[in-house]
């Protein structure tokens, strides 16, 4: 099974979702510093990251978690980015708190 994983935000609430070849949400994880570190470095297999409960059906769309940050393949492509979005985001969860996403995770943050 081919999987995706998108970073999307929802007026404030940012989410990681695990998305199968069907584009059915899969797991959804709620960003942290932690999360989104890990989703723009190294993302890893991504049939291993689980969220902390079941998704419920009608939150399978993708598009129900609001607008799409960035996707990333199954190898870790870029598969499409909203320039905007992005730097809004990384601005919010990294810069503001004096981190970078790439060491957000060694520092803590």
């Amino acid at each position: 099974m081919t999987l995706t994983a998108e970073w999307r935000t929802n007026r404030g609430k940012d989410t990681v979702l695990i998305v199968d070849e069907s584009n059915r949400v899969r797991e959804a994880l709620p960003a942290d510093p932690n999360v989104l570190s890990t989703f723009l470095t190294n993302p890893g297999d991504l049939a291993a990251w689980h969220g902390e409960r079941s998704v419920a059906e009608d939150q399978r769309e993708p598009s129900a978690w609001g607008e799409l940050v960035i996707a990333r393949g199954p190898l870790g492509e870029v598969l499409t980015m909203d320039p905007e979005l992005y730097w809004e985001g990384i601005y919010l969860w990294f810069r503001s708190r004096g981190v970078d996403y790439d060491g957000a995770r060694r520092s803590g943050a």
